[in-house]
């Protein structure tokens, strides 16, 4: 989303970066776990231990749970569609089904690198949330311009909601850069707000 992304986060170091990857999973995950709990009847309080536990790992402060426990669970927490036919019914049900599978995905994206490669892991939960916001304001385009019409690059990035989360990102580079990871969390896991697409009340 942020042309030199990975330049950026090669300057932190790699709690920071895994601090980054949490805080997009976890915008992510709070904007749709409603979603996710009414579509998928899944348990949303499984997901917020794993974040809880997750930020306790990154700052040293987690004894009893190791990052392989936190990513079976978060494994476990990804829906296969194909379980849920129903969420087929409409065009923005479907968008936004998947992208509560795309939330429960990234929230496993993020709890793999904190073990293995932060960096790559930043980058695949990015990738995540730029697909999602994609699916998202293709649908809406859809919507008011006819089935068959289609975003281009420039109407996608332009979207409010787009640059938005891109703010939220170059916000939350330099706020680690400068130290903040102490109230880093609270500062930078926010919700999207969805009411720019013009979507139905959920």
């Amino acid at each position: 989303m942020i042309e030199n992304l990975e330049e950026l986060l090669s300057e932190l170091n790699p709690n920071d970066v895994s601090r980054f990857s949490l805080a997009g999973a976890e915008t992510l995950w709070l904007t749709f776990r409603n979603i996710y709990a009414k579509e998928f009847g899944g348990d949303i309080n499984i997901t917020s231990d794993i974040f809880d536990k997750a930020w306790l790992l990154v700052a040293g402060q987690l004894k009893d749970t190791t990052v392989d426990q936190l990513e079976e669970a978060a494994k476990n927490q990804i829906p296969d569609l194909d379980n849920f036919m129903d969420i087929f019914e409409s065009a923005w049900r479907t968008t936004l089904a998947s992208a509560a599978q795309n939330a429960a995905t990234g929230v496993w994206l993020a709890i793999c690198g904190l073990a293995v490669e932060p960096l790559g892991a930043a980058l695949d939960t990015t990738d995540i949330i730029r697909n999602t916001l994609d699916i998202l304001i293709s649908t809406q385009f859809s919507t008011e311009h006819g089935d068959d019409a289609y975003p281009s690059e420039e109407d996608v990035e332009s979207h409010p909601l787009y640059q938005h989360e891109v703010t939220r990102q170059r916000e939350a580079i330099q706020a680690l850069k400068n130290g903040k990871a102490a109230t880093f969390r609270s500062e930078f896991v926010t919700q999207m707000n969805l009411e720019a697409l013009g979507i139905p009340p959920q």
